[in-house]
C-alpha cells in the first residue's frame, strides 16, 4: 500500500476541521435552547405581553396627547426588542437588569396616574380610572421583575420566596398571564378622567 501523498493529508485535515465546523455550528442553537429554561421562556412571554398592552395605549393615548403616544410607542418596542433579545441570546444577563428597573419606574408611574395624577397633559392633576389593561400590564410587569431578582440573587430573599416558580409552575403561571393578558387586549377599556 502506498503512503498517502501530502495532498491526499491536507484534504483529511479539511475535512476534519469542516466537519468539527459544522458540529460546533449545529450544537450552538442546542446551548441556546438549553438555556432557555422555563423561567427564561417566561420573561420573554410576560415582557412581549406587556408590550402588546402598552402598543395598545399608544392607539388609546396618542390622540389625547403627543407626548403620551410617543411614551407608549418606545416602551412597546423595548419591550417587544427585549423580549426577543432574551429569547435569542438566553445566556447574556447584562439586558436583565435595566429590565427590572424599567419595569419597576413603569409600574411606579402607573400608581402615580391611578393615585394623584400625572403633572402634566391633558387630565393634569387628575387620577386616572383603573382598567383590567392597566392591572394586567403591572402584573406582567411586576412578575418580570421580581422573577430577574430572583435569577440574579439567588441566594436573596426574593428568589427564596419565588424558588417554586419553577418549571412546571411557571408554565403555568406564564399560561394564566398571557391568557390574562388576551382578555385585557381584546375586552379591556381604556377610560381617561372626565374633562
Amino acid at each position: 500500500m502506498p503512503a498517502p501523498t501530502y495532498r491526499a493529508y491536507m484534504a483529511t485535515e479539511v475535512q476534519g476541521e469542516l466537519a468539527t465546523e459544522r458540529a460546533r455550528a449545529r450544537s450552538a442553537p442546542d446551548a441556546a435552547c438549553a438555556e432557555r429554561s422555563e423561567r427564561t421562556r417566561l420573561l420573554v412571554v410576560l415582557a412581549a405581553a406587556a408590550g402588546l398592552i402598552h402598543a395598545k395605549a399608544l392607539f388609546d393615548h396618542a390622540t389625547h396627547y403627543w407626548l403620551f403616544g410617543v411614551f407608549f410607542g418606545v416602551l412597546a418596542c423595548a419591550q417587544i426588542g427585549w423580549a426577543v433579545l432574551v429569547y435569542r441570546r438566553p445566556g447574556e444577563r447584562r439586558w436583565l437588569m435595566p429590565a427590572a428597573v424599567v419595569s419597576l419606574a413603569v409600574v411606579a408611574l402607573w400608581i402615580m396616574t391611578r393615585s394623584v395624577g400625572l403633572p402634566f397633559g391633558p387630565w393634569a392633576g387628575r387620577r386616572e380610572p383603573l382598567s383590567i389593561t392597566d392591572l394586567t400590564a403591572s402584573l406582567n410587569e411586576l412578575v418580570l421583575a421580581g422573577l430577574i431578582v430572583a435569577i440574579l440573587r439567588p441566594e436573596g430573599w426574593l428568589a427564596a420566596r419565588l424558588r417554586w416558580l419553577d418549571g412546571a409552575n411557571c408554565v403555568r403561571v406564564g399560561s394564566m398571564l398571557v391568557a390574562l393578558s388576551l382578555l385585557a387586549l381584546l375586552l379591556g377599556d381604556h377610560t381617561h378622567p372626565a374633562a
